[in-house]
């Protein structure tokens, strides 16, 4: 009997971890990787907000604002998806200085980059209004890219552009292939 006691210890303690792993693996913190969530459409989303507005801060100051109906963020929070953007404001000393409404909005967490890859509606205060399409801003470069094209709108003056790109560091606008139509006032 003594020389099967080691044995049958060793048999009961792997069967035990093989248990634990096995079915206990949704709940056992070292078990799996993987959630309940991995079964359904909501695989790659750890948390989820319902009618929810984010505020954006940068040394203190209020500089973004989203609200939408869901926002999703990645179970590697890499990502948080915006849906149902009602509005997105741009802020300066508190005040807002542009106004974003979208569908969907995906800001990276890590590059502080944004994308809208359908259409999106962005007004200047006291400028222009842009319908912008498959837009991507790089915050390292601090340059907004639309490579869908935009139309732009002010003073009953109108713009299509077939790519537009917005350099903040070199204070520069560029739109490619421009057609549209100026109001010139007597």
């Amino acid at each position: 009997m003594k020389r099967w006691f080691p044995w049958i210890t060793g048999a009961v303690i792997v069967g035990g971890l093989v248990w634990s792993f096995f079915y206990l693996k949704d709940l056992h913190p070292l078990g799996s990787l993987g959630t309940k969530l991995d079964r359904d459409h909501l695989a790659g989303v750890a948390i989820r907000f319902k009618n929810a507005k984010l505020v954006g801060r940068s040394e203190g100051k209020k500089v973004w604002t989203f609200e939408a109906r869901t926002i999703d963020v990645s179970k590697d929070r890499r990502t948080a998806t915006f849906r149902g953007v009602t509005r997105g404001s741009m802020l300066q000393n508190d005040e807002e200085i542009a106004s974003l409404a979208a569908d969907k909005v995906v800001y990276n967490t890590f590059t502080r980059d944004v994308e809208a890859p359908g259409t999106a509606e962005l007004s200047l205060k006291d400028g222009p209004s842009f319908r912008i399409r498959k837009a991507f801003w790089n915050a390292r470069q601090s340059k907004l890219i639309c490579e869908g094209g935009v139309d732009v709108a002010l003073d009953g003056s109108t713009m299509h552009g077939e790519r537009m790109t917005a350099d903040l560091v070199k204070k520069e606008l560029v739109v490619e292939k421009v057609k549209g139509q100026i109001r010139l006032e007597e």
